[in-house]
């Protein structure tokens, strides 16, 4: 950020007795397909994953999930949370009664904040649990907005706004909570930051003369192997590095073709696709629509 002044200014430790400085923060937070939804004995969903954080909180009855390898019966209160791309699937309710449940699945943008969310690895928090009070509130505001059917949609829009900055902000307290607790070893961490670094770079000067991305090139730079450097950033980041640039890759899409003053071919090029053709099937596969319907519905 560039700051303009008129006149000379003094030296900004000049005459200052005490002060400290914040770190910059940048931070983009997407929910995505939140959903109530009350169900009979019969209902299941099959498994399934996605590269986004998932909550699923039962609010009456209890439900039977296996998330990987591991099953869990999720009683009223209960919440699981899911990393992204964890294979997760409902097996339905635990008894012979109906089950009611609230679903958020989310994105964050931020690498920093994404890894440290990466690192709450439990998976069901009881519903004494401090995590599950804190976001419990939240998901009931949301629930409660899901069953109102005469609310306008601006409105709605708002209440869920407000809601996904109430989520943000209980994640980041139970983050603060958890400091102390990571799993990670703090040369890993450093190691993922520095892969997502490098990979982040490779998505802003990307040209479609440039080799394709391999992880094997930055291994090296940093003087790893390229499997413990792909171990290391899915422990931390919850997706593969190649998965990590696909992310940044869609995100500078959406944002470019949220300009209309910039052509779709124009956008390819930017974005280091060899021709408008290998850019379209790409971007379809990440969203099922192409970039002109995508287009269309941000306008």
């Amino acid at each position: 950020m560039e700051v303009f002044y008129k006149e000379p200014v003094p030296s900004p430790q000049e005459n200052v007795l005490h002060g400290g400085m914040l770190p910059d923060v940048q931070a983009a937070f997407r929910i995505f397909a939140a959903h109530l939804r009350k169900v009979n004995a019969n209902w299941s969903f099959p498994e399934h994953h996605h590269p986004m954080f998932e909550l699923n909180l039962v609010l009456e009855g209890s439900q039977k999930m296996r998330v990987g390898e591991h099953h869990f019966n999720q009683k009223q209160g209960d919440l699981l949370w899911i990393l992204p791309n964890e294979a997760h699937a409902s097996l339905g309710g635990a008894d012979e009664r109906f089950m009611e449940y609230m679903c958020v699945h989310f994105e964050v943008a931020d690498p920093w904040f994404r890894q440290q969310l990466s690192q709450l690895k439990q998976t069901l928090y009881p519903s004494g649990s401090k995590i599950a009070m804190t976001l419990h509130p939240i998901l009931m505001d949301l629930a409660q907005m899901a069953r109102q059917t005469d609310t306008s949609g601006l409105s709605l829009k708002l209440q869920t706004m407000q809601a996904s900055f109430q989520i943000f902000a209980a994640l980041t307290e139970v983050l603060i909570q958890e400091a102390d607790t990571s799993l990670l070893p703090s040369e890993d961490i450093g190691l993922a930051a520095k892969i997502a670094a490098r990979i982040e770079q490779q998505a802003a000067t990307a040209t479609h003369e440039q080799d394709p991305f391999r992880i094997i090139d930055i291994a090296k730079q940093l003087g790893y192997s390229p499997a413990h450097c792909n171990r290391v950033f899915q422990k931390a980041y919850g997706i593969s590095p190649r998965h990590y640039l696909s992310t940044i890759k869609l995100r500078q899409a959406k944002l470019l073709l949220m300009d209309p003053t910039l052509s779709i071919e124009h956008i390819a090029d930017k974005l280091g696709y060899k021709d408008l053709s290998q850019f379209s099937k790409q971007f379809k596969r990440w969203t099922n629509l192409s970039p002109t319907s995508y287009r269309h519905l941000s306008w």
